[in-house]
């Protein structure tokens, strides 16, 4: 991988030129002590009990705060077990400053990183008891190979804990070089060593290389046998950078830091050897970084309040009652000030089709296929309508990253599409992508070999950048395949009659975020959406099997993916929620090409894309609600729309589908890494 190095501008310089400024109805003032919120379970010993376990892979203490919350809440109060890894002490400069003071602190960086292992002891004391200053049990825990970690538990809470790698951020070695999480994924042969933070248990330090570290995480893999991995994004967007998309804290030619990519190439390098060693079945989701800033909020005001109060806790201060050694929190993030930083207001993941893929097979039973350990897994009904479903069935696929896709063809079998990570090195060339697709040798039968479809992109670096594959099928029955390419616009290609491809077409036309929606309409033409900055972006085949040309829409921002059905008189109806209050929208394509709004009175509940299902008097809508569960409505059937919710956490979206007998079944991947499903209420 090519390592480009950042701009040297901390977080915390960052944060502190935003202090006065007043951002989303709120300002630099101190922010009132936040209101507990009533836990799933309040009994300590539930904790953890749930059947899930969640390690979380993060670069610097906070990330997790920042880029996967309010997710890693609803694991806590779902009383999942949560393991949070820590990679680097996060200790930047050293200077530890209070806002408003007038002079800064002496750099200390031994000191900085212990504040901020506080901060995140206050953090995760408040989510889970309701008390930043719950009291906690801090050890240590020996690696295989020496390394000595700090390992902290809430105090009677088993189901919470945080381990510290404690890697050096910027390593001085005597030539005087720095040695960063990138330079140690890049160079196999690159030496850094851990930092001993004040107040840790750990006395000594240790070197840290390529290999070590992955067998470390491989190791808390192994140990801790997760359901549900999370870590940052391995392959950001590349950004521009000017005077209108000003350079923050990404990198040089790219939307993220390169520690948080480093971060993430590490966790995957890890699954690889703990997959190896077996274990529980686990998937993984990747969350975006600092991309957030420069895609429109989508987290309802409650829920980044709550967010904010969170981080609040982390940033702390000298006099928020603590008596720790090294300081009580990151003192520059606390006082709503993360509001000004643009990544408080949006949670993002790097690969949102994460929903099951559910239909009816050939014998009417409903099939579901998703990924498991990185392979991917079919799941089916015992019998037409039984709702009754198997284990799953692992249909191998090394490598593969969510968002699995199916196709059902006129002969009965299935043709799955995915994303695969075919390489994985510290080199560029060692680092690659590409879409892969798998077919049923008979109706009912086993599947072939994975083979490769490729990648719109021939340099490896910009082929890290694609987003994973989108179907639609033509009016003649042949398969049409979309990504999401590099330069963020949309890429197709398509499968003959005969099986060949066609060579990848890139269809022109603005940015869109990662996550299309393609259908294709009563009338045989295919129609692609994605979701643009100030709008949703169409491209559409004029006429039946005919070219895309991109098409205006001037609908409103999502803050979202957009979602696509076809309605049973074969019209498009378009749903998503709405930029800054993840208001649910929803939009009917009109003969002629012309959008109109379809009521919906919903308020908003929760975030991410929606996922909707034609029926014969309506459109039934899923959303993910504020406590991470399903919330479903039926709209467009000329009654008012209500809600109604189902609980359990959700990994991703849910899915729908009509069974055999026209009955709505939502379908879950939830972070025990099983499938439910369940008719809908």
């Amino acid at each position: 991988m090519t390592v480009r190095r950042p701009i040297r501008v901390s977080r915390r310089a960052v944060l502190a030129g935003i202090a006065a400024l007043a951002v989303a109805g709120c300002t630099a003032k101190p922010a009132a002590p936040p209101v507990p919120r009533p836990r799933a379970s309040l009994a300590p010993e539930k904790d953890g009990t749930s059947g899930s376990t969640i390690v979380q892979v993060v670069a610097h203490p906070d990330d997790d705060l920042y880029f996967m919350n309010p997710d890693l809440e609803q694991s806590i109060d779902a009383n999942d077990r949560l393991v949070s890894v820590y990679l680097n002490c996060g200790e930047s400069g050293g200077v530890n400053k209070v806002p408003g003071a007038k002079n800064p602190p002496k750099p200390d960086e031994a000191a900085y990183a212990g504040a901020r292992r506080q901060g995140l002891r206050q953090a995760y004391g408040l989510m889970a008891t309701g008390n930043h200053l719950a009291p906690w049990d801090v050890s240590t825990e020996t690696l295989p190979d020496g390394t000595v970690v700090e390992v902290d538990t809430l105090g009677g809470h088993q189901g919470v804990q945080l381990v510290f790698l404690g890697v050096s951020q910027h390593f001085k070695t005597a030539s005087g070089d720095s040695v960063s999480l990138p330079d140690l994924w890049a160079n196999p042969a690159a030496v850094s060593r851990t930092l001993v933070s004040t107040g840790s248990p750990v006395k000594s330090s240790h070197q840290v290389t390529h290999d070590s570290l992955v067998a470390a995480l491989a190791h808390l893999l192994d140990r801790y046998q997760p359901t549900l991995v999370r870590t940052l994004d391995p392959d950001p967007d590349m950004q521009v950078h000017d005077d209108q998309h000003k350079q923050h804290h990404d990198q040089d030619g790219y939307s993220d830091h390169p520690d948080h990519t480093a971060a993430a190439l590490f966790t995957y390098a890890a699954l690889d050897r703990h997959r190896a060693a077996g274990g529980r079945h686990y998937t993984v989701t990747a969350y975006r970084g600092y991309y957030n800033e420069r895609w429109p909020q989508n987290l309802p005001a409650q829920l980044a309040r709550r967010k904010a109060d969170v981080l609040n806790a982390y940033g702390g201060s000298p006099d928020n009652g603590c008596t720790f050694t090294a300081g009580c929190g990151d003192y520059d993030v606390g006082q709503d000030r993360s509001y000004g930083t643009g990544w408080l207001q949006r949670t993002s993941v790097r690969y949102p089709a994460t929903a099951p893929w559910l239909r009816l097979d050939a014998d009417h039973r409903l099939t579901a296929f998703g990924l498991l350990d990185g392979q991917a897994a079919m799941w089916q009904e015992s019998a037409p309508g039984s709702g009754k479903w198997g284990e799953p069935q692992l249909l191998d696929g090394d490598g593969l990253l969510p968002g699995i896709t199916a196709s059902l063809a006129e002969d009965g079998r299935w043709q799955l599409f995915a994303e695969r990570m075919a390489s994985l090195g510290p080199a560029t060339a060692d680092n690659r992508r590409e879409i892969v697709t798998a077919v049923q040798s008979a109706k009912g039968g086993p599947f072939g070999a994975w083979t490769s479809v490729g990648n719109p992109e021939s340099d490896p670096d910009h082929g890290r950048r694609v987003g994973g594959p989108v179907l639609a099928r033509n009016a003649d029955g042949t398969t049409q395949l979309f990504v999401r390419n590099w330069a963020k616009g949309v890429s197709t290609r398509q499968q003959r009659a005969d099986g060949s491809w066609s060579d990848w077409t890139d269809l022109g036309g603005a940015d869109v975020q990662e996550g299309l929606a393609a259908v294709t309409d009563g009338s045989g033409r295919i129609h692609v959406f994605g979701a643009g900055h100030d709008t949703v972006h169409h491209w559409a085949q004029q006429q039946p099997n005919g070219p895309f040309t991109v098409v205006a829409t001037d609908l409103p921002a999502p803050a979202d993916p957009p979602s696509a059905v076809v309605r049973p008189d074969g019209t498009v109806l378009l749903a998503y929620r709405e930029a800054k209050t993840a208001r649910p929208l929803a939009h009917r394509l009109e003969a002629g090409g012309t959008w109109k709004d379809e009521p919906l009175d919903l308020t908003p509940r929760g975030f991410g894309p929606l996922t909707l299902l034609a029926l014969r008097d309506g459109i039934l809508l899923a959303a993910r609600n504020n406590d991470g569960g399903t919330s479903l409505a039926t709209f467009g059937s000329g009654k008012p729309a209500r809600w109604s919710s189902v609980a359990g956490p959700v990994v991703g979206t849910a899915a729908l589908a009509l069974d055999v007998d026209n009955r709505p079944v939502l379908a879950r991947l939830g972070p025990d890494a099983a499938l439910h499903c369940a008719p809908v209420p």
